[in-house]
């Protein structure tokens, strides 16, 4: 198993660490080079030449609050061709579709006066069935607007949710999410 150190603000270790597997990707914001030993009122600082021992305490960093979280925001949901006769978009967050649907979402990333934040990135995003099953998708996101298909392959109700959304991002770069469910039925 492999320690993973979590870098804060200013690259200094945030006193976090985790657990992973040794052929694990490190995730980002965290890294596998050791931490020195540190003393009482030492700090360690991450740099091109790896971990530095500092006394110079790291910034305060500033927690978002809920409402100041920027929003994923669904603009639109587009059924394929083949199945757009057999769907129903009841709500952005509310979909019936048949098995084999491929389900196209526009989403745009807002701040809290509602402007676009044009940031571009990619993460990964979890939709789960009410049975527990899992599946993963890549959002990648373009100036602040994400397109993303959305196949849907196995019946039942998948469901993407605020904190779906959020497994697995650092704290600054979650978001709110009112949510989607899909309920994708046999035909």
């Amino acid at each position: 198993m492999l320690t993973l150190f979590h870098i804060g603000a200013a690259g200094y270790w945030s006193g976090a660490t985790i657990q992973a597997a040794d052929d694990a990707v490190v995730p980002s914001g965290w890294t596998a080079r050791p931490v020195p030993e540190l003393q009482p009122g030492e700090f360690a600082q991450l740099t091109a030449e790896g971990w530095q021992t500092t006394t110079t305490p790291p910034p305060a960093q500033v927690v978002a609050t809920p409402q100041q979280l920027p929003e994923l925001v669904v603009t639109a949901i587009q059924p394929d061709a083949d199945h757009a006769a057999a769907t129903q978009v009841h709500s952005l967050a509310d979909v019936t579709c048949p098995v084999g649907a491929v389900l196209r979402m526009r989403a745009e990333l807002r701040g809290a006066s509602g402007e676009l934040l044009p940031l571009s990135d990619s993460f990964r995003m979890r939709i789960r069935s009410r049975d527990g099953r899992e599946r993963v998708l890549l959002a990648v996101m373009t100036a602040g607007v994400m397109h993303m298909d959305v196949p849907m392959r196995e019946s039942g109700a998948w469901s993407a949710t605020q904190a779906s959304v959020n497994e697995g991002l650092p704290p600054e770069l979650q978001m709110r999410f009112a949510g989607v469910t899909v309920h994708a039925y046999e035909t």
